[in-house]
């Protein structure tokens, strides 16, 4: 079974893995800062969650999936979902979508870990 051990099969380091992330979730947040309206909420923070996704199934390491998600989220929340360019989270509904991207992230990278196994 593919969830036995917590080590990672990625021959890169995790740490690498890290930063990797974080260029692909700004960059993401960027693209979706100038392409999709400020009103799209909902379409902004869904590509933030896909591409955290897409990135933790291509990386294939748990601990960087959660961490891109958490950094997919931070991103989403302070410059797509507040376009003040502040991260203030304001009650039940940023702490969903914590849990939506985390989730996601998570799946995402799981998914990346069992097809690297497998094939």
């Amino acid at each position: 079974m593919f969830l036995r051990s917590p080590k990672s099969y990625s021959p890169r380091p995790t740490g690498i893995l890290i930063g990797i992330g974080f260029f692909v979730v700004v960059a993401a947040c960027a693209v979706t800062a100038l392409v999709v309206p400020e009103d799209a909420v909902e379409v902004r923070f869904a590509v933030m969650g896909l591409t955290g996704c897409l990135y933790a199934v291509v990386a294939a390491d748990l601990r960087a999936a959660a961490v891109t998600g958490v950094l997919a989220w931070t991103l989403a929340t302070g410059f797509l979902i507040h376009p003040a360019g502040e991260l203030s989270v304001t009650g039940a509904s940023d702490a969903i979508r914590l849990l939506a991207i985390m989730g996601i992230s998570l799946a995402g990278g799981l998914y990346g870990v069992h097809r690297h196994r497998a094939g």
